[in-house]
């Protein structure tokens, strides 16, 4: 009887904990995507090693996103910085329309995206698309068509030199370029799809993106915090069979100003001091550096969770 009290006793303080845990919600983009997968992870890493509870929910595109956070329908996102700066700002697509409330957390790495082909394609440059299908406009997903933009750019071509096709986010035109209704594939590199999708078309090619002295100049006239990075051939990552640098830009962790300090600082500390946690979950994180996770982004402001957690740190 004893040992049945103790042990009633043990059930119902980790039930009282995990009931008074702290659930937060983190908005990201739909299964299938490199983000979706990665801010599941994420969410792992934080509860394992804090008193968070973290639901991830994927929406349709980076709109909804931004949105729901701004709103306080969701807490946590995970995008890159460009997109989240627009809307911070009212710039780009919320040209007029700020998100006041959208801020920093952490800096996570460089997000390496970029345009491939069938492998047997003729297409072997950027600026070989002329006159072919090419997808456009990210109705669900608008902030990937600065990165298009700024690709085509690099390559000495805009939009008006391809035929444009409508989409919605990249998912759904991984799987029109699947079926045949597009000659180009944009995605994230080292995402599952673009492993899927390589497997159903016998294989893909990278298009190399750094081609002309002045690529990177082109690319960052569209937006300001894109540079290149280098990526070579991996078990992990389709797509890719020698080295080549690749359109990048920083993938930050953002939270709304809603969110209390201590959870945001909680979260920021849980993700920073537990690097290895995820790598296991994702090898890209093999790109996070502890050292620049509390990089400044010019046009999104931290929050003060956040600077309080990285002022400690950094003393």
């Amino acid at each position: 009887m004893l040992k049945f009290s103790r042990a009633a006793s043990l059930a119902a303080a980790v039930f009282a904990g995990a009931a008074g845990a702290q659930t937060v919600s983190f908005a990201t983009l739909p299964p299938g995507s490199i983000l979706h997968a990665q801010a599941s992870v994420i969410a792992k890493v934080v509860q394992d090693h804090s008193k968070l509870q973290v639901r991830v929910n994927g929406y349709e595109g980076d709109a909804p996103i931004l949105e729901a956070v701004n709103a306080q329908k969701a807490d946590f996102l995970l995008l890159d910085v460009g997109e989240v700066a627009d809307a911070y700002k009212g710039q780009g697509d919320w040209k007029g329309k700020p998100m006041p409330n959208l801020r920093t957390a952490i800096t996570l790495y460089g997000s390496q995206m970029a345009f491939w082909v069938k492998k047997d394609s003729r297409i072997d440059s950027i600026a070989a698309l002329k006159g072919r299908r090419v997808p456009s406009e990210w109705a669900q997903q608008t902030g990937v068509l600065p990165h298009t933009t700024a690709l085509l750019n690099a390559g000495g071509i805009t939009y008006n030199d391809v035929v444009k096709v409508p989409e919605v986010n990249v998912v759904r035109a991984a799987d029109d370029f699947k079926a045949g209704r597009l000659d180009l594939l944009f995605f994230a590199v080292g995402a599952p799809k673009v492993a899927e999708v390589a497997a159903a078309v016998g294989g893909l090619r990278l298009l190399p993106a750094d081609k002309l002295p002045d690529a990177e100049r082109r690319m960052k006239k569209v937006r300001t915090e894109y540079y290149f990075s280098r990526v070579s051939p991996a078990p992990n990552i389709a797509g890719v069979d020698k080295p080549s640098r690749v359109q990048t830009i920083d993938v930050v962790v953002a939270v709304g100003t809603h969110v209390k300090n201590d959870v945001v600082y909680e979260f920021v500390k849980a993700m920073r001091e537990n690097r290895k946690a995820l790598v296991e979950g994702h090898p890209n994180f093999n790109r996070f550096d502890e050292r620049t996770a509390g990089k400044r982004q010019p046009r999104l402001p931290h929050h003060p969770g956040a600077i309080k957690y990285f002022r400690e740190t950094s003393s």
